[in-house]
């Protein structure tokens, strides 16, 4: 669906319009612009942001890639603009839901993102929805060559006689600076490989991938795949746990094998699977430091559909190194994970912000773990003192938790300010102070954005996501505009371009400095420009853009 495709009520003011033109000596339509409002169209705006979970490390994702969209909501989802071209642009990809869709607490909308990227790990997201409000998830993705700091990978080929192990074949992630722990696959040999469907694969050559998640460092907990707020997992007696439940990980192995060019996913023989244990990790059942004897649920990732499903069991034991170690075999692939699960409280958590000024920004409030795994978020692009949100679903079984506020860029956390650790249930509400930041110039600014066709007599005032681009600091604020109308606050003295994404086509301007000064030149760059005019009776400019749309069929 394309936003100037007519629709019955547009075509019957094109009607109209045509009837009252019959009388003129010129074209019925001459000098009459279409006016279309967008914001009925779509609802709970969602730009999500595709990034490398090492922000270190060089490597950029592909211009363009496309992704699948699953679950029992999925036909909900649309491209913000219209239409089911779910391609990522530049790392971004702008979702809404149909104005069919009704999400609310007691019957919230889901979904499932799942992206496969070459070079990096496939990952699946699940996306629930509870009101209309925007949002701004982001998905990091883990590179084999270069993964994110807490993770280690590992690459391994083997022989095969016609799929068959001809010896025993073990993969194990190596230690480094922030990942002190290992894990390893070890497959034995005699054991056959198996397709999707329980088909034997006549192959020569075993490949493979593996990326272990630790627990003792931020940026490979904010990468773990699936997340940890778990709606969709599939119980001990094997029934969706309705309720939700949320995960305090000991550690993860993904793994990807394959048998020649066909993937692998399952084994004639167990696998035995094996992973070190982080001994600064605290056990959410005991409020104690993890130790031999403590037992763990072991759970699997269906990494297509996001769904996770316990498996049993497992015990804490120290292995022939010292450390603490978890064993358990397996007999088909997907992502393997030692995870403590629990209910949610009865009630939600309000978390209230003081700040000495006003941020603008991306942020996250989350309530996390003691060693600061997420388990509840919100995520704003503005915090002011007295500002408020409400954290649904929080963990009753996690332990003693904290609330601790980050910026974000990209896949980059800078914390904020956190509390002291808290029990979460019947809490009501609690207060985080941030630390003092280096004042800020910054000047309200209103955008308004037209869209025109250069087929067609119309214009429209979008509702899509902006991305402004600050040139001086590297850094991304992403505002949604309802109606062609969005508001922020920049900083004086530093350069900005302006991004859209609307109906899979991408839009931007040059950069252009915010000083103060009246008479500001927007330069046109793939049909978007504009003027920004100062008023220092305000502080605030008013940017007029506009992007010209060559086909509005």
């Amino acid at each position: 669906m394309k936003l100037f495709t007519p629709r019955p009520v547009i075509a019957g003011v094109i009607s109209v319009f045509m009837i009252v033109g019959t009388h003129a000596c010129k074209k019925p339509t001459e000098d009459i612009n279409l006016l279309v409002n967008t914001s009925t169209l779509s609802k709970a705006p969602t730009l999500v942001q595709f990034v490398n979970a090492n922000a270190a490390s060089g490597t950029a994702l592909p211009s363009n890639f496309t992704i699948k969209i699953t679950g029992t909501d999925a036909k909900l989802v649309q491209v913000d603009g219209g239409g089911t071209n779910f391609t990522v642009t530049n790392g971004v990809l702008p979702l809404s839901l149909t104005k069919q869709a009704n999400p609310n607490p007691s019957n919230p909308v889901t979904y499932t993102i799942y992206a496969e990227v070459p070079g990096f790990l496939p990952v699946a997201k699940t996306i629930t929805v509870t009101g209309n409000s925007s949002s701004t998830p982001v998905i990091p993705l883990v590179e084999y060559a270069k993964p994110a700091q807490g993770t280690a990978t590992v690459t391994k080929q083997a022989d095969l006689s016609a799929g068959v192990t001809t010896a025993a074949t073990v993969a194990t992630t190596t230690t480094n600076a922030t990942t002190t722990e290992n894990s390893a696959i070890n497959i034995p040999a005699g054991t056959q490989m198996l397709d999707a469907g329980g088909a034997a694969i006549n192959s020569s050559q075993l490949n493979v991938n593996a990326v272990y998640f630790g627990t003792g460092n931020k940026a490979s907990l904010n990468a773990f795949p699936g997340g940890f707020n778990v709606t969709n997992a599939v119980g001990p007696n094997g029934q969706t746990i309705s309720s939700g439940t949320t995960f305090v990980t000991a550690g993860m192995l993904s793994i990807n094998v394959n048998a020649g060019s066909t993937a692998v996913k399952a084994f004639s023989k167990p696998v035995t699977l094996t992973m070190e244990i982080n001994d600064k990790l605290v056990n959410p059942q005991t409020h104690q430091l993890v130790k031999a004897g403590d037992v763990i649920p072991v759970w699997s990732l269906n990494e297509q559909n996001g769904q996770w499903k316990y498996e049993s069991t497992t015990t804490i034991t120290r292995n022939n190194s010292g450390k603490l170690s978890v064993s358990f075999p397996i007999t088909h692939l997907s992502g393997w994970s030692a995870n403590w699960y629990g209910a949610t409280c009865p009630s939600p958590l309000t978390v209230k912000v003081h700040t000495p000024q006003e941020l603008n920004g991306d942020f996250v409030l989350s309530l996390t773990t003691a060693n600061e795994q997420q388990v509840a978020s919100s995520e704003v692009t503005q915090l002011k003192e007295g500002f408020s949100t409400v954290l649904n679903d929080c963990p009753a079984d996690a332990g003693d938790l904290k609330i601790v506020v980050y910026s974000r860029n990209g896949s980059t956390l800078t914390k904020l300010g956190e509390t002291a650790t808290f029990s979460p249930c019947g809490q009501g509400s609690v207060d985080v102070t941030l630390n003092t930041q280096p004042a800020v110039d910054y000047i309200k600014t209103t955008i308004h954005m037209t869209a025109k066709c250069s087929n067609q007599q119309v214009v429209a005032y979008p509702s899509t996501w902006l991305t402004l681009r600050d040139a001086t600091t590297g850094e991304n604020t992403n505002v949604y505009m309802s109606d062609g109308v969005a508001t922020a606050n920049l900083v004086n003295g530093h350069s900005y371009g302006i991004t859209t994404n609307y109906s899979n086509r991408t839009y931007n301007s040059a950069s252009f400095k915010l000083d103060k000064a009246a008479g500001i030149a927007i330069p046109a760059v793939n049909n978007l420009s504009g003027t920004a005019n100062y008023d220092a009776a305000t502080n605030s400019i008013v940017v007029d853009a506009t992007f010209v749309m060559s086909n509005c069929n």
